[in-house]
């Protein structure tokens, strides 16, 4: 019979089946005041039965919708949900490399990459290089952390790499054990075995080369007198506005307020993009520096030849082709007992961040630590971590910007437009 609401409710002691399902049944006992569901199947001509429970709990869609379910399994799965049992569910067997490949595109599609973005580009260049040759060809669910440390032992003495690539494999791991590649612990995290089969000795991290506040000067009036490549522009804009270098590589005319004389710089750009977006003040030197490349309304200020975003690389070069000095770090020098040189981001940011709170220029009382902070787009530490700091400084960091950049071309002959 079908079996509908009222009667189940009013139904008196017997077995119903339920022509709408077929295997279904309730069965009414005590007078009523027991009416259960259970779901009868033949299995190797052998009747089997399974409680589905209570009619005063489930209702009868739903009681429905699990017998339908009961029914499309196979016998094996059945039995097994007779006996409670789940069956045992085989691992699906992947390579690291695999699994890897399948992670990389999982960003893709989920909109976390660009297809061939920066970010993309360096997963796969560093999978190929420092990854995959160690453990890329083992199952995924059979790499131990021996396998890892041997991974990282191999770059142990560039410990930047070495950071990354054991936080992508870790990210890996996370990612496949939750598709069903590796019930295993994770082998990459850091509290794990892993910590014990790495060097007793930790790598020095090695700071990015940045020149002594006195050296600046020279550096920045080496830089005006051979403005005319794109790099070189585009490295005394990021010194002068204190930015790193895909922040300043990316910089385009719509951003530039020339009214206000900010520059505009939206998340996607800035490295943390969760800080929200940086109105940097511009001194008046880099509003007539900008101006003197030409009137612009729209695009990159510094493209390549063909209209592109420059690399990382060309603008990396700057302190390394440009005419005047070695450029060197003078603390790291004496530190490593060997040649360090300045970097456009150690320059650009690391020289600035000293030079606003050196004691000979008086800097530690003329500025406030946090203004700098400010600068830089650096979250300020307190407290609640940030969430109440709403007050941006606007004003003082546009004094401090403006007298960043009276100290970069203070070498520079005040009549010599740049």
């Amino acid at each position: 019979m079908n079996l509908t609401k009222n009667f189940i409710a009013t139904a008196a002691d017997g077995l119903y089946s339920d022509s709408g399902s077929k295997g279904l049944y309730l069965r009414v006992r005590r007078d009523g005041k027991s009416r259960t569901w259970f779901f009868k199947r033949q299995v190797n001509k052998i009747k089997k039965e399974i409680s589905l429970g209570s009619a005063a709990v489930l209702p009868l869609s739903k009681a429905r919708a699990k017998a339908d379910h009961l029914r499309a399994l196979s016998d094996s799965d059945f039995l097994a949900e007779v006996s409670g049992k789940k069956p045992t569910v085989e691992l699906k067997q992947r390579t690291f490399e695999e699994v890897a490949a399948e992670f990389c595109d999982w960003n893709v599609k989920s909109g976390l990459w660009q297809e061939l973005s920066k970010d993309h580009k360096l997963f796969l260049s560093r999978l190929r290089n420092h990854i995959n040759p160690h453990i890329g060809s083992i199952p995924f669910d059979q790499v131990t952390p021996d396998d890892v440390a041997r991974t990282l032992t191999a770059i142990w003495s560039r410990p930047h790499t070495m950071v990354r690539i054991r936080s992508m494999i870790r990210r890996i791991f996370n990612w496949g054990r939750a598709k069903g590649y590796s019930k295993h612990d994770n082998p990459a995290t850091e509290d794990g075995p892993l910590q014990f089969l790495l060097p007793a000795v930790k790598p020095k991290i090695k700071n990015r080369g940045a020149l002594a506040v006195q050296d600046v000067p020279g550096f920045m009036k080496a830089l005006s007198e051979h403005l005319t490549g794109i790099s070189f522009q585009c490295g005394f804009f990021a010194v002068l506005t204190a930015t790193r270098s895909k922040t300043a590589r990316e910089a385009r005319w719509e951003q530039i307020d020339f009214e206000n004389s900010n520059w505009v710089i939206p998340p996607s750009q800035l490295k943390i993009a969760d800080n929200g977006p940086l109105v940097v003040p511009l001194a008046p030197q880099v509003v007539s520096f900008l101006k003197s490349l030409g009137p612009q309304s729209e695009g990159l200020i510094f493209p390549t030849n063909k209209g592109e975003i420059m690399t990382d690389t060309i603008f990396s070069r700057v302190p390394m082709e440009l005419p005047g000095g070695d450029w060197l770090d003078r603390d790291q020098t004496l530190q490593r007992e060997e040649p360090v040189r300045a970097t456009m981001h150690g320059i650009a940011r690391a020289s600035f961040r000293t030079w606003s709170q050196d004691d000979l220029l008086g800097n530690d009382k003329r500025f406030d630590p946090r203004i700098a902070e400010l600068c830089l787009h650096h979250k300020i530490n307190d407290g609640y971590n940030g969430a109440y700091e709403r007050n941006r400084s606007f004003i003082r960091r546009r004094e401090m910007m403006e007298a960043w950049a009276d100290f970069c071309l203070s070498a520079v002959d005040p009549s010599k437009d740049v």
